[in-house]
């Protein structure tokens, strides 16, 4: 989502041994390069090829997970098809407690938020002092 980009300062160097450990399907990127999160996408697509060997055109909701959610301890972040009904996110993106970054610009971003907080939902909104929906 927004601020969320990287800008590759230096080349990336791994300690002895370290290089093992990558990613054979995300390769990293040289010195200036900007870059951002892509949900996994390699992910995405490896599931898809999935659904598509076995007949399907959805994804059952555990066959995609990115790496964040998948690592994340407190199991705070949830990752869903928005579109149906039967993932969990769909539930949850209803609730009066749900917000996304930057909305009243109508960009309609796909990563929601969630608070009980009004102040940092017109915190995300951008809101000034004294404005109010």
């Amino acid at each position: 989502p927004y601020h969320a980009r990287a800008f590759n300062w230096f080349d990336p160097l791994f300690p002895e041994g370290m290089d093992r450990y990558l990613s054979p399907e995300v390769s990293p990127r040289m010195r200036g390069v900007v870059e951002k999160c892509t949900f996994c996408h390699h992910r995405l697509m490896r599931a898809k090829s999935k659904a598509y060997a076995e007949g399907r055109r959805d994804l059952k909701e555990d066959e995609y997970i990115p790496a964040c959610v998948e690592a994340c301890p407190t199991k705070a972040i949830t990752f869903g098809d928005l579109n149906n009904s039967e993932h969990t996110i769909s539930q949850l993106i209803k609730s009066p407690h749900a917000f996304r970054l930057l909305e009243r610009l109508g960009t309609k971003p796909k990563v929601y938020y969630m608070s009980t907080k009004n102040w940092l939902k017109r915190m995300a909104d951008n809101y000034l002092t004294g404005e109010f929906k």
